[in-house]
């Protein structure tokens, strides 16, 4: 992992044509870091538009606010896009913190955009999967989900090393290094074991692809926020870290405890608190309260807060900073007052009383369903683990059809009628069973991720088909009853799906040295 030495001597070799504001205290020490996050709607002007440059105006005046996060066509739904706003922000002098959402961009449109940005002066970028698309115009929008976040923040530190590859000949790296500071998601508010252990593992993931700063999902659970702090000095990462403070409206509060904001499960207490104050008509309350949840999580060390919340002026920002300012020196009061769990939460490090957070790190159970990657395990190294018999027989058989038209048929016809009845095989002519407990992403995953799950589970379901379990739950249930969240989160990451091999045989691709096993070693360095 990364250690304090280390990681301070990255930041320090960064690009000094990056150096910014925002950057500039967040990896101070001596400086607790506020950003606050605007989101444009759909259209391209309007009062809007108006209020959130206004607010930007006042936030540059004011001086506090480091960075204005913008978002990417947040919840899947369409809205200007964020580097317009941006370049409104960066002109009135403020830093912007660019959204970088993969829902809707390939690989081609990642590289475009990211040349785009580093044209422009958007230094700030927070990678993240995104939300799957909603209906828009005549529906739903098809998603692409290209590459996934632990794979973009790869590729932006291959652009920034020097160490960017092609698969076209005579075609690596032709451009000056590209250099961003890259920010990546966490979530430490998940409901059950699986989900809360892959965000983690993912975590790890996105810190050695090259994150140098994160931030959380919301969430109202001190316990969870400190352990996140408690994981991340487990494994000796010590890199910036912002805690999300959300300040929903009642309107708001009422719609995410109705489980349509992906991945957020509100806190019920929270809601019967919020329609308590709504009834004394106490419109200060929300804002008192995000004043003492960021005096708390100073006081638990993050390096600041990323703010939020609709409706919100600049004057109940101003209102939240200042209290929070005089509130500090008494920060460890408030922690029972802003802490708000969910009923039947899993903790890695479950708290030993009620609202007291725990210190003990709990033993995981994963392989709960392993008996059921035992079949297609056993068939798996008895054709394709060399040097038995079998498998080399087989990988004749695989050679000697690669070389015919007929023979190539052949045996694609085969895969796809065999790997259809058991696996639901989409022929992606890359197949990643062995990486996946002998389930398929292609299938099983609707933004078909190969790194680890997205942030959009709740209590265990998947984000886009609340009916089915989260695929990566399902994983984890399939996984050896030993595995350890530091094996999970060690393993090498996923390269990028090469799509000229869709609907070719992954038989034949394993055995010919097309298929991502080739680049395995390369994956490792990551």
């Amino acid at each position: 992992m990364l250690s304090v030495l280390n990681f301070c001597e990255l930041i320090n070799n960064c690009s000094m044509a990056t150096q910014n504001k925002f950057t500039r205290s967040l990896f101070n020490p001596e400086e607790f870091t506020t950003t606050f996050e605007l989101v444009p709607g759909q259209g391209s002007g309007g009062r809007r538009i108006d209020r959130l440059l206004d607010f930007a105006r006042q936030a540059q005046a004011d001086g506090r606010i480091k960075a204005l996060s913008i978002t990417d066509n947040p919840g899947g739904h369409p809205a200007l896009a964020p580097h317009a706003i941006g370049s409104e922000v960066l002109r009135i002098g403020i830093q912007p913190l660019l959204h970088f959402s993969l829902k809707d961009k390939n690989r081609n449109q990642v590289e475009s955009h990211l040349f785009l940005y580093h044209r422009q002066g958007f230094n700030n970028l927070l990678i993240l999967g995104g939300d799957f698309p909603r209906p828009s115009y005549y529906g739903q929008a098809r998603p692409v989900f290209d590459l996934d976040s632990v794979q973009t923040l790869r590729l932006m530190r291959d652009m920034e090393e020097s160490t960017y590859r092609s698969d076209a000949p005579n075609r690596d790296q032709e451009f000056a290094p590209v250099s961003f500071h890259r920010g990546c998601v966490v979530s430490p508010f998940k409901m059950t074991e699986a989900e809360q252990v892959w965000q983690y593992a993912k975590l790890l993931y996105k810190v050695r692809a090259g994150a140098h700063f994160i931030i959380t999902q919301l969430g109202y659970d001190v316990c969870k926020f400190e352990e996140l702090a408690s994981f991340l000095r487990e494994q000796e990462i010590f890199m910036p870290v912002l805690a999300n403070v959300f300040v929903p409206s009642l309107a708001v509060a009422r719609y995410m405890s109705g489980g349509r904001v992906p991945g957020i499960v509100f806190p019920e207490k929270l809601l019967n608190a919020m329609e308590q104050e709504a009834q004394r008509g106490d419109r200060e309350a929300r804002l008192l309260r995000a004043a003492k949840l960021i005096c708390v999580l100073r006081g638990l060390g993050f390096a600041g807060v990323h703010l939020g919340g609709n409706g919100l002026s600049f004057a109940n920002v101003r209102f939240i900073l200042d209290t929070a300012e005089q509130l500090a020196p008494d920060w460890d009061k408030f922690r029972a007052e802003v802490h708000f769990s969910v009923k039947d939460t899993w903790y890695l490090y479950p708290p030993s009383r009620p609202g007291a957070c725990g210190t003990i790190r709990i033993a995981l159970s994963p392989g709960r369903r392993r008996a059921a990657q035992l079949p297609p395990r056993f068939m798996h190294r008895l054709f394709f683990s060399p040097p038995n018999l079998s498998s080399r027989l087989f990988g004749g058989l695989c050679r000697l059809c690669a070389h015919s038209r007929a023979g190539t048929t052949l045996l694609c016809t085969l895969e796809k009628v065999l790997k259809g009845i058991l696996f639901s095989c989409r022929m992606c002519g890359d197949c990643t069973l062995t990486e996946s407990a002998y389930l398929c992403p292609q299938s099983g995953c609707p933004k078909n991720l190969l790194n680890g799950a997205c942030g959009g589970s709740r209590y265990g379901a998947c984000e886009v088909f609340p009916d089915r379990a989260c695929f990566w739950v399902l994983v984890y249930n399939r996984a050896e009853k030993t595995t350890t969240l530091r094996q999970l989160g060690n393993l090498p990451h996923m390269t990028p799906k090469d799509w000229s091999l869709a609907r070719t045989s992954s038989w034949i691709n394993f055995y010919t040295g097309r298929d991502h096993h080739r680049l395995t070693s390369l994956s490792t360095k990551a």
